[in-house]
């Protein structure tokens, strides 16, 4: 991965918010938990656009009966 360029925000958040991300993804600071957690959404939406591209694409059967949106 590169060097990506960064840019100042200002952001009002729940503290208690910040801290349970700090504690869920390991973060030294909340700059990085913060990062984590976008990571961890943009990783998400991917798979789940992966999901929804291969449904009804070969044998894969939702046991769970789930709908996609």
């Amino acid at each position: 991965m590169g060097t990506a360029l960064k840019v100042r925000k200002q952001f009002i958040l729940e503290p208690q918010k910040v801290k349970s991300v700090r504690e869920i993804t390991k973060a030294k600071t909340d700059t990085e938990a913060i990062n984590k957690a976008m990571d961890i959404v943009i990783a998400n939406s991917k798979t789940k656009e992966t999901l929804i591209s291969i449904k009804g694409k070969g044998n894969i059967k939702d046991i769970y009966g789930r709908t996609s949106r």
